[in-house]
């Protein structure tokens, strides 16, 4: 089973999306499948080509980005299809509709290929809403094979938007052997002055859309009764720092312990000296970082959008609030930290559900059972009525 993965990001690239396909494209070996990565090399002068390594067994094609989008997706298909001439895949999988999932589904018709294609948030969430954007979203749905989404609600919005599409709920997984509870690392406690606080959690990067203009107000009504730190890993979004540089202005008894993007496996001593972690966003996929919290055994509060409420299910692993409410968010974390047992307690149920549910290797073998049950499947589309592609 030969794979192409198409990503609008990839690792070492930041953010979700980046982390998410790295993730897929190593267990997707394990499992069974041979995987080639095409992504964007920044690095590279446009059109220029480099093929890089993700560990030691996955190839990723890197392109150099054209001026504008529109060559970039035209070089990035004909690469693909050179490359499928070269050896054949059996399937192509595009992560993220608006770019990559458009591509690989109009890829997949043009050359008799089963497609793919995942929705992964912010392409239903936000892109369908922008004239722009919102056409190849529309047809990469019609024109994939099937579709699958990180939570129930995308999968809705994706069968909203294309009734006659095949859509399927395929999960984020995490690593517990990467995100696994260690031991406190008093040093780092107290580099970061955090003796003697309340330290609030926060992993990715800082933005509106994660709920940050619910997250300080809340922190600064804690800070009425309690000394308060907020411990962020990930970094400030530019064009949130505007807002984050006037609440300290305004509030310096909250404390904003603001850490850069760190990689895996630097991040379970951080997530360790969290006394509550907090996921508030707006809307989402599937966050990786509510996983990897969990998995590290950090009682948590999300909101009630996206993906969190299908991790955290009937609240018996983690506390969720509706999304926007400062006050729900500030009780959900107060009772946290009055009440250590109950604390504790959904802490490890939320390691205990990640582990059993929301594994890469789970994750994995459903795509590769998707991927394998298309590639049996006899062509419908347009190319097979009419022979193979040529070019």
């Amino acid at each position: 089973m030969r794979v192409a993965l198409l990503a609008d990001r990839f690792t070492p690239d930041p953010g979700g999306l980046s982390v998410a396909a790295a993730r897929i494209a190593r267990q997707l070996v394990e499992v069974g499948a041979a995987v080639e990565t095409f992504a964007l090399g920044d690095d590279l002068p446009p059109g220029a080509q480099r093929l890089d390594e993700l560990g030691d067994c996955v190839p990723v094609w890197r392109l150099g980005p054209a001026r504008d989008p529109e060559e970039t997706q035209a070089l990035l298909f004909e690469r693909l299809a050179a490359r499928h001439d070269e050896a054949p895949f059996d399937v192509i999988h595009g992560l993220y509709l608006v770019r990559s999932g458009f591509l690989a589904a109009y890829a997949g018709r043009y050359l008799d290929v089963p497609s793919v294609v995942s929705a992964r948030g912010n392409d239903l969430d936000r892109a369908i809403h922008d004239p722009g954007r919102a056409a190849h979203v529309l047809r990469a749905l019609d024109l994939a094979s099937a579709v699958t989404a990180v939570s129930a609600e995308l999968a809705r919005k994706a069968r909203a938007l294309s009734p006659q599409a095949r859509v399927e709920v395929v999960p984020n997984g995490v690593d517990t052997w990467v995100f696994h509870p260690v031991p406190h690392d008093e040093q780092l406690h107290a580099t970061l002055e955090l003796a003697g606080r309340a330290v609030i959690g926060f992993a990715g990067e800082l933005r509106h859309k994660k709920g940050l203009t619910t997250l300080l107000p809340a922190l600064a009504k804690l800070a009425e009764k309690r000394p308060v730190t907020l411990l962020a890993a990930g970094g400030v979004r530019s064009d949130a720092a505007g807002y984050v540089e006037l609440f300290q202005r305004r509030h310096p008894e909250v404390r904003l312990a603001l850490l850069p993007q760190r990689s895996g496996p630097e991040l379970p001593p951080v997530y360790a000296l969290m006394d509550v972690f907090v996921h508030p966003s707006l809307r989402d996929g599937m966050p990786n970082a509510l996983l990897e919290a969990m998995a590290c055994g950090r009682p948590v509060v999300g909101a009630s959008a996206g993906g969190i409420p299908d991790v955290l299910g009937d609240g018996g692993c983690g506390l969720l609030v509706p999304p926007g409410d400062v006050d729900a968010l500030v009780a959900a974390i107060e009772s946290l930290l009055d009440d250590r047992p109950r604390a504790e307690a959904l802490a490890n149920a939320a390691r205990e559900r990640v582990a059993r549910e929301f594994t890469p290797e789970r994750e994995a073998k459903r795509y590769l059972s998707l991927f394998r049950e298309l590639a049996a499947a006899p062509r419908t589309g347009r190319t097979a009525a009419a022979g193979p592609a040529t070019r």
